[in-house]
């Protein structure tokens, strides 16, 4: 009974709580409405996208909820709608010169009134770009101008390629908008005939598209040359052509060369030629290289140029330089050209000077007179002859260079005078010489008075100076022949005597030749007449030796008779 009692109880309890409960629910809260208001911004015009202008103000406790039911111009504005806040829906609607004003209604739920919202555009100093097109012709050289970018507004401005094609063509000055060209090479027409880019400036509403339409050249078309040559090539031979593909009159020119020097090139031609055969050594060289400059005055164009060399057996060999005595007999041995290589070699003079002078043995290499009458110190001082080596594979120029010693001859002009008389004990190394012209004036002079007996009657080749010196120990006083020719000075010779009878004979029987030497020396003929010696007569004291040029007889006369007189020295060139 009690359990059935403490259930009813707990009935009660629920039902008198669920009763208050609802009649708690049927009242509601209390009333306080929100209420919206309006909202007035200026902002400067071409904001961005996303940008926050301002927040719808309200009041009331409950949570708004905010709509946009209409603006002007349409999509312009978007709202948050739990906080109000108004941010830029399209940016590009934000403009003071078409829309000065942005104006929108904003709704709430719950709210007895809409919200009118204005916003003012701030006009700003606006940046407006220009397109560039231009022509220009292809094929330019990097930096040259192309254009510049042209814009409305006040600076200073900030320019920068936004894209290009293709890429890497242009440049552009940050500062000024010049555009220029940074890669010539994409500067083809027949590649690339139009080059475009977009142009980005700071600040600008929108960016410039230029444009270069390139111009179609006549263009020169050159190729590479490689080819392969053997080393050791000759100078001026061929080494291959440039090939040209293009109109108008082309210029051909090396730039540079590696080494320098070693090739030339024809300018109307494009022939390449070797300028200098000593660089094309394998061991040295194994590739000669060259740019080439082809120009047609309208387009240049470059090529390379590339030799190797190929290494060939070759020869080694020395140039022969001696010396030998002048006048040496047909036949005698020169000297031997020095030279070595794998092979049998063969020897040729391929030029020699004087022409026919020397003969060369074709398997030794051993070169002899072949003219001895060329080998003449006073005509041909030196000797020089070019002789090609070869052994069947590659042959070799080496030079001969023979240098004739002079040695003393009748007719030379040496010593002060002309020489007539060689002493064969000395190997022609001492002798005599007479002077160009004679002492004595054209009448002549006496040998002395006819006395007293001077005793110098020797005649032979050596004793003229011993018989002018005892003439003047006796013979102090006056002219006289012996005088004349020791007063005598020449060509800084000062020792020149009166000749003895023998002496003078040599002078005459050489006579033609001693003519000959003193005439190209400056000098005068022998008179046709009697020439004093030095001799005086053997058995006569009075009485003096002479002898007649004319016709060569010998005689004797009186000292005090009138001939002439020419001097006469000794000369040793040890």
């Amino acid at each position: 009974m009690k359990k059935q009692f403490n259930l009813i109880n707990l009935f009660a309890m629920a039902f008198l709580l669920t009763t208050l409960s609802c009649k708690k629910d049927d009242e509601g809260p209390a009333s306080n409405p929100i209420s919206i208001q309006d909202l007035d911004v200026a902002i400067d015009e071409n904001p961005t996208n996303g940008q926050t202008i301002g927040t719808v103000p309200t009041e009331g406790d409950a949570t708004p909820s905010f709509s946009i039911t209409s603006q002007t111009p349409t999509g312009a504005l978007s709202i948050n709608s739990s906080t109000g806040e108004l941010t830029v829906s399209n940016a590009v609607l934000f403009d003071f010169e078409t829309n000065p004003i942005i104006t929108a209604t904003i709704a709430v739920v719950g709210a007895e009134n809409t919200a009118t919202v204005t916003i003012g555009l701030n006009d700003l100093n606006e940046i407006g770009v220009q397109d560039l097109t231009a022509a220009i012709d292809e094929n330019p050289t990097n930096g040259q101008s192309v254009g510049m970018v042209q814009v409305d507004g006040d600076g200073p401005f900030n320019f920068s390629i936004d894209s290009q094609t293709p890429a890497g063509a242009l440049s552009i000055d940050n500062s000024s908008g010049e555009l220029t060209v940074a890669d010539a090479n994409l500067f083809d027409f027949e590649t690339n005939p139009t080059i475009t880019g977009t142009i980005a400036v700071v600040g600008a509403e929108s960016m410039a598209t230029v444009t270069i339409n390139l111009n179609d050249l006549d263009e020169i078309s050159v190729e590479d040359l490689t080819l392969s040559l053997d080393e050791n090539p000759t100078d001026g031979q061929v080494v291959g052509t440039i090939q040209v593909d293009g109109t108008g009159t082309l210029s051909f020119s090396i730039t540079s060369q590696t080494p320098a020097g070693a090739l030339h090139i024809d300018a109307g031609t494009g022939q390449l030629t070797v300028a200098d055969p000593t660089l094309f050594d394998f061991e040295t060289n194994p590739v000669i290289t060259a740019d080439i400059s082809v120009d047609n005055s309208v387009e240049t164009a470059t090529a390379m140029a590339t030799i190797n060399l190929e290494d060939v057996d070759e020869i080694t060999v020395q140039d022969l330089i001696t010396d030998i005595d002048e006048n040496p007999m047909n036949g005698h041995i020169v000297g031997t050209i020095q030279a070595s290589a794998s092979g049998s070699l063969t020897y040729t003079i391929t030029y020699q000077s004087a022409a026919g002078a020397l003969t060369i043995d074709q398997n030794t290499g051993e070169l002899s007179v072949a003219d001895e009458t060329l080998f003449d110190h006073e005509t041909n001082p030196n000797m020089f002859a070019v002789v090609s080596v070869d052994n069947s594979v590659y042959s070799i120029n080496v030079n001969a260079t023979i240098n004739l010693n002079n040695i003393n001859e009748i007719g030379d002009f040496n010593y002060g005078g002309v020489i007539f008389w060689l002493d064969p004990a000395t190997n022609n190394s001492s002798g005599l010489v007479c002077a160009v012209s004679d002492q004595s004036n054209s009448i002549g002079a006496s040998w002395g008075s006819n006395t007293p007996t001077i005793g110098n009657v020797a005649t032979a080749i050596g004793t003229g100076q011993a018989n002018t010196n005892a003439i003047l120990a006796v013979h102090t006083q006056g002219t006289n022949a012996a005088k004349l020719c020791n007063s005598y000075t020449a060509n800084g010779y000062s020792d020149w005597y009166l000749p003895s009878k023998d002496e003078l004979n040599e002078m005459f029987v050489n006579k033609s030749i001693i003519q000959t030497t003193s005439a190209a020396n400056g000098g005068a003929n022998f008179k046709n007449y009697a020439y004093w010696t030095s001799s005086e007569h053997a058995t006569d004291p009075t009485r003096a030796l002479n002898q007649f040029f004319n016709f060569g007889s010998q005689n004797s006369n009186q000292k005090a008779a009138i001939f002439h007189v020419r001097a006469i020295r000794t000369f040793t060139d040890f």
